[in-house]
């Protein structure tokens, strides 16, 4: 059975098939998958915009005397 590849959403989870099939590909395809994922996380927290604002009043590092 060959898994169709497709983005996953955090509102579209995936079943237990599809997630059965994916521990079956070879180690080196679930970690190039993996790290997939990985640089599009990323790339989505980079933009949060309360990441930003956070960093904003949170003005760098904390240095104590």
């Amino acid at each position: 059975m060959a898994m169709q590849a497709h983005v996953a959403r955090a509102e579209h989870a995936l079943t237990l098939t599809q997630r059965r099939a994916y521990m079956t590909l070879p180690l080196e395809e679930r970690r190039k998958r993996l790290a997939a994922q990985a640089e599009r996380m990323v790339e989505h927290y980079e933009q949060e915009t309360e990441r930003t604002e956070r960093e904003a009043w949170q003005g760098g590092d904390i240095v104590e005397p």
